[in-house]
């Protein structure tokens, strides 16, 4: 054994049990978030030590390093990262230096995601999906992983702006969200397939097709074939058969129901002034299968928050969401159009399960009441009234692909300002809730979270959506109730009064 291999296995051996393994890997650091002293600076620090202890660190970072194990802090700890990437891209190295360049390159960008730089997040919430993806035999691990996945995507979605666009970092973020979601949902969700109970699918048991398990050679595969083979379909560069050839013919796995107390507890955290809206949606929850909502019409005045709440619905069940928005919408496009013309494409529903890769999404349609009546070149009401049925959303002709879908696992949010204007046919097949206007004892909840949006919008820094007594209490004066616009205007006034020394 050579003096290198036998200084890296030791290395290895007091990484793992100083201190009872506090100094953790990558892989196990974002499974598990185990932090020495639950604190990610002196995490990083204890690392350093040992590792530049026992020479492991390559001698072009080791200034950087020591830089970082004196001061463990955000700056230090992204160019020690940047070292390490530039030494892991080297191609002058053999592979096993640049391999363990990479690793500990890793390492350390945890350290800095969870010390808050957003681009860190990002690197971190990439690594967490491609271990997930890798750890599927392994199912607890691989669900570990997929959830540091989630909650480094989040940090990277809602940390300070970047030299990255915001819109760049939601969408690579999303896509290692999707690719881990879908291995380890298919790999630890609900056994078996998902079957509907109206007796028109196959895997049903009412249904006279349906063969019992135990006359299969081996168990279905679990979720649901929203898209059946494209055969029919010729075979192009960029035609509907490319575009779906992800989803084709494949049992899309679909999102597990959470606890319905948690989601109630969530929903009532975001949306604290529709404590209906959580009832309605943890009890749909109640031994569900799957994630999934009943068809919903939220019916509220303007700047109640119908929106925001129709969203919070989606991050509380952990569903890939798509926001439609129906005012001025004239036609029936949102089922898609044939091939037949130039602008072809399939159902927003459809659309939005391809992107996601998963058959429970949630499509949240705004202003369904602004949408437009005319049926001279159809209407989104008609439209979307077979989607709002399992039945018939089961098994629904797609005009793009020319073959039946199952987009029963679809769950739909509708918003409208005037119920009155709500189709009764739109309206017969929701369960409508009437969602309020904030009062102002939801103040204290709404205002430090309007400010973190106003602060991200404006490019500042997250310490400066903190508001102080005195803003609050100008706050409480000038809004007592009503719109959320409102008072995300009050809020505005008050971060614009700082950058004219207004601020006490």
């Amino acid at each position: 054994m050579t003096d290198d291999t036998e200084r890296q296995r030791r290395a290895d051996a007091l990484v793992r049990a100083t201190f009872n393994e506090p100094a953790r890997t990558a892989e196990e650091a974002l499974s598990e978030a185990s932090l020495f002293g639950d604190d990610a600076g002196q995490d990083l620090s204890l690392l350093l030590g040992i590792l530049l202890g026992e020479g492991v660190i390559p001698s072009r970072a080791r200034p950087a390093a020591e830089r970082a194990n004196r001061d463990p802090s955000v700056r230090n700890a992204v160019a020690l990262a940047v070292a390490l990437e530039r030494i892991a891209a080297d191609k002058a190295l053999g592979p096993d230096a640049r391999l363990r360049a990479e690793g500990l390159a890793d390492r350390v960008r945890v350290s800095a995601a969870l010390l808050g730089d957003t681009v860190s997040c990002l690197h971190a919430s990439h690594r967490a999906g491609r271990l997930a993806r890798a750890h599927w035999d392994s199912p607890d691990h691989a669900r570990a992983l997929y959830v540091g996945q989630v909650e480094f995507a989040l940090r990277a979605e809602r940390g300070p702006n970047t030299r990255y666009a915001r819109g760049k970092v939601r969408t690579v973020a999303a896509e290692e969200a999707r690719g881990a979601a879908a291995i380890v949902l298919a790999r630890t969700g609900p056994a078996g397939p998902v079957r509907d109970d109206t007796g028109l699918d196959p895997r049903d048991p009412d249904h006279p097709d349906y063969v019992h398990e135990e006359d299969l050679d081996e168990a279905p595969p679990a979720g649901v074939r929203v898209v059946p083979p494209l055969t029919h379909l010729i075979e192009t560069k960029s035609g509907p058969r490319a575009e779906f050839k992800g989803v084709a013919a494949r049992h899309l796995p679909v999102a597990a129901a959470p606890d319905p107390e948690a989601v109630h507890a969530e929903i009532l955290r975001q949306v604290p002034w529709a404590p209906a809206l959580a009832d309605a949606v943890a009890g749909d929850l109640v031994g569900a299968p799957y994630a999934r909502l009943r068809p919903t019409l939220l019916a509220g005045p303007p700047g109640s928050g119908k929106t925001s709440a129709g969203l919070a619905v989606g991050a509380a069940l952990a569903l890939p969401t798509t926001l439609y928005a129906a005012a001025g919408v004239s036609d029936g496009q949102f089922g898609g159009t044939s091939r037949a013309y130039g602008t072809g494409r399939a159902s927003v529903p459809l659309q939005a399960i391809r992107r996601a890769g998963l058959a429970s999404v949630l499509v949240v349609i705004d202003e369904g009441d602004k949408a437009g009546t005319s049926d001279h070149n159809g209407n989104l009401v008609s439209t979307l009234l077979p989607y709002l049925e399992r039945a018939s959303a089961s098994r629904l002709f797609d005009a793009y692909l020319e073959v039946e879908v199952d987009l029963s696992p679809v769950s739909y949010v509708i918003t409208a300002n005037e119920i009155g204007r709500v189709s009764r046919p739109l309206r017969d097949r929701c369960r409508v809730i009437h969602v309020p206007r904030p009062g102002p004892q939801h103040l204290d909840a709404l205002a430090p979270r309007v400010a973190e949006a106003l602060c991200r919008e404006r490019g500042m820094h997250a310490a400066e959506a903190a508001l102080d007594a005195a803003e609050m209490e100008s706050l409480r004066e000038h809004w007592r109730g009503g719109s959320l616009r409102a008072l995300q205007a009050a809020v505005g006034v008050c971060l614009d009064s700082r950058a004219h020394g207004l601020r006490h």
